[in-house]
C-alpha cells in the first residue's frame, strides 16, 4: 500500500525554476528521505505536498487528494520555515488545534511539551530557532495522521532535540505500521540514522524511491592489486585513487569487479561507500542528472 501517491507535479517559481513533473510514490510503513543540494527543489516539492500552493498534478494521501479535507486531514506538515506562526504564543496555537482538529491528540501535545521544555506562554517569534522548531514539531506530531511531511525537521535542534525527535519517529513508527515518513535533508547522516529510501532531487526533478542498503550493495570501495589499462572507463567505476594505494570507486561494485575478474586483476579489499561520499557523487553527477524524473507511475 502507498501513503503517498504524487502524479505529474508541477510548480513553476518565478522564471528561472521549475519543479517537476514529479512522479512518485511512498510506500506505507517507510521513512524517506529527500535528498539534494540547496536549490534543488526540496522545499518546493514540500509546499506542493501540503496542498497550500497552486500547480499542476496531483498528490494524493491515502486514496485523498491533498486539497480535500480528507487529505488534509491525514497528514501533518512541519515546513522549513512558518513566519505565520510567529506573532502566536504556543497556548494560542495549541487551543486553536485542540479547538478545530477532529485529529488533535491533547495527551501526546503534553508529553511534547515536557519533553522540549516548551514555553506555553511566550510569543513564537520570541523563541530561539530551535525553540520554535520544537514548537512546530509538538503541535503537528501532536495530530494522529499516516503521513508526516517533515522539511528539514533536524535544522536548529540542539544534540538533545535531534535525538529527541529521532526517538519520537521511531516510535511513531513502531506504533502505526501505515504510518509513512518523508523528510527532506542534506545530511548524511541523517539519512543513515533513519532512511529506509532515498529520493534524489536535482533541478527540479525527482528520482524513484532507492533503497538505501541497495545503495550500499552496490557503490563500493574497491583495492585492486595492480592497474590496467582502462580502468578508468571500467563498468561503475567514478573515481580512481592511485595513493596511498589503487582504488576504485565504484557505483556498480558487481560489474566494477566482474571486469576486474576478466582483466585477471585480484580485488584485494572492499569496503561499502558511506553515504557522505556516495550521495555527492550521485547528486554532482552531471551525466546522470537527465535520469532523475523518469521513473513513470503505473496503475
Amino acid at each position: 500500500m502507498y501513503t503517498l501517491t504524487c502524479k505529474n507535479i508541477v510548480r513553476k517559481v518565478d522564471n528561472d525554476f521549475t519543479l517537476g513533473p514529479v512522479n512518485v510514490k511512498f510506500p506505507a510503513g517507510t521513512i524517506t528521505a529527500v535528498v539534494g543540494n540547496n536549490g534543488a527543489g526540496k522545499t518546493t516539492l514540500f509546499q506542493a505536498l501540503s496542498g497550500d500552493y497552486p500547480g499542476e498534478g496531483e498528490a494524493k494521501i491515502l486514496g485523498h487528494n491533498n486539497h480535500d479535507m480528507e487529505g488534509k486531514a491525514s497528514f501533518s506538515y512541519v515546513p522549513q520555515s512558518f513566519p505565520e506562526m510567529l506573532p502566536f504564543r504556543l497556548q494560542q496555537l495549541r487551543n486553536f488545534h485542540a479547538a478545530h482538529d477532529a485529529t488533535w491528540q491533547e495527551d501526546r501535545f503534553q508529553t511534547y511539551i515536557q519533553q522540549f521544555n516548551l514555553p506555553m506562554k511566550k510569543r513564537m517569534q520570541h523563541l530561539s530557532i530551535g525553540m520554535q522548531r520544537k514548537a512546530v514539531i509538538a503541535l503537528q506530531l501532536s495530530r494522529d495522521t499516516s503521513l508526516l511531511l517533515l522539511d528539514e525537521p533536524f535544522a536548529g535542534l540542539d544534540i538533545e532535540g535531534q535525538t529527541q525527535l529521532q526517538k519520537i519517529l521511531l516510535s511513531k513508527m513502531e506504533e502505526d505500521p501505515d504510518c509513512c515518513i518523508v523528510f527532506a535533508t542534506h545530511v548524511a547522516d541523517e539519512v543513515q540514522r533513519l532512511a529506509d529510501f532515498i529520493v534524489l532531487m536535482k533541478q527540479g526533478k525527482a528520482s524513484a524511491p532507492m533503497e538505501k542498503d541497495m545503495l550500499g550493495e552496490r557503490w563500493k570501495r574497491v583495492w585492486v592489486e595492480k592497474p590496467i589499462e582502462g580502468m578508468e572507463n571500467a563498468p561503475g567505476v567514478r573515481d580512481v585513487q592511485r595513493e596511498p594505494a589503487l582504488q576504485l570507486v565504484t557505483s556498480h561494485a558487481p560489474e566494477t569487479e566482474k571486469w576486474l575478474e576478466n582483466k585477471g586483476v585480484n580485488v584485494v579489499k572492499r569496503t561499502t561507500l558511506p553515504l557522505h561520499e556516495s550521495l555527492p557523487l550521485m547528486l554532482n553527477d552531471e551525466g546522470h542528472t537527465e535520469d532523475i524524473g523518469k521513473e513513470n507511475i503505473r496503475g
